[in-house]
């Protein structure tokens, strides 16, 4: 190995540091909502108290378990935060936070070989609207 490859290298390691120093101290900032600890989410998530649906997604951004409709939001952050301690994710970047939606993925991406892309990699909450079915129809 040579002496500019180790300098490359060298700097290729540093930088990867300094990314992950960076989201750190974003996460460690009280004011920031876009960054948060795991048991966080209830309180930063902006979802109407209402009945919701939950998903959990994969690091590609598919589907990796639909964990169903609950009577609150709290109730989904429950199953959420379970899930999200069994694949040892500590803390997540809010992609979407609205009174409708709530999208959270992890904050430190898992490049786990061959599995890279199957492993848990976010959570959606998202407000359960009733079906058109249970809608009275307009008689013409």
């Amino acid at each position: 190995m040579t002496v500019t490859e180790m300098l490359l290298l060298a700097g290729f390691a540093g930088l990867v540091l300094l990314l992950y120093w960076i989201k750190e101290q974003r996460l460690a900032d009280p004011n920031n909502n876009e960054f948060i600890p795991v048991d966080q989410m209830r309180y930063v998530a902006a979802i109407e108290n209402n009945t919701v649906n939950a998903e959990l997604i994969r690091q590609s951004g598919n589907s990796y378990k639909v964990l169903g409709t609950f009577q609150s939001p709290s109730q989904a952050f429950d199953e959420i935060e379970k899930s999200f301690k069994r694949a040892r994710i500590e803390s997540v970047s809010v992609l979407q936070n609205s009174p409708a939606l709530f999208k959270a993925v992890r904050l430190h991406h898992s490049h786990g070989g061959k599995a890279e892309g199957k492993k848990l990699g976010g959570a959606i909450v998202r407000i359960a609207y009733p079906a058109p079915s249970d809608h009275p129809t307009n008689p013409m």
